[in-house]
């Protein structure tokens, strides 16, 4: 009985890290940029118009997770790159691919059990940045995307320390 417990915990932690991406993971634990984690709840709150093709569009979606470096620290291209490396390195497929003089965007896809995990790899201006996401998108609702609510997803992310020592210097005055 022991030893089913043991063979039965040892499934759950292997299926809960199933379709992850271990470079975005170490990249998440090694990185003091932005961190955002977002599940479909959540997503579902940036709907701004209330479309429901925007619910459509996010249904099979799980989490979607972004991490990026602090804006001018270390050397986004580097980052950039070893992420693309190991993403590569990872067994993913990248399946676009968007470059130029400003801005790169690389997105990887793998399949394992007829579950996907999709990566994709960016650099833009001084910040590297990787967003993983469990799940699917549907594309025939892609126009949806247009009632994101981009203004409440930056409310979400996490001011630097500069930035909220600025503005409890504001509200103090």
């Amino acid at each position: 009985m022991k030893k089913l417990s043991i063979l039965s915990l040892v499934l759950l932690f292997g299926l809960m890290a199933f379709g992850q991406s271990s470079t975005v993971a170490d990249f998440e634990k090694n990185t003091e940029g932005y961190k955002l984690f977002l599940y479909q709840s959540v997503i579902r709150v940036l709907n701004k118009d209330k479309n429901p093709d925007f619910n459509m569009l996010i249904r099979n979606l799980d989490h979607l997770k972004f991490v990026s470096t602090p804006e001018k620290e270390d050397d986004p291209k580097s980052v950039f790159l070893k992420l693309d490396k190991g993403v590569q390195n990872e067994g993913f497929v990248e399946i676009m691919s968007y470059d130029d003089a400003d801005s790169k965007c690389h997105v990887y896809e793998r399949e394992k059990g007829g579950k996907s995990t999709w990566v994709a790899t960016l650099l833009m201006g001084e910040t590297a940045a990787a967003m993983e996401m469990e799940g699917s998108l549907d594309l025939a609702y892609i126009k949806a995307l247009s009632s994101l609510n981009m203004e409440r997803l930056e409310e979400m992310l996490p001011l630097k320390k500069d930035q909220k020592k600025e503005e409890k210097k504001d509200i103090e005055k």
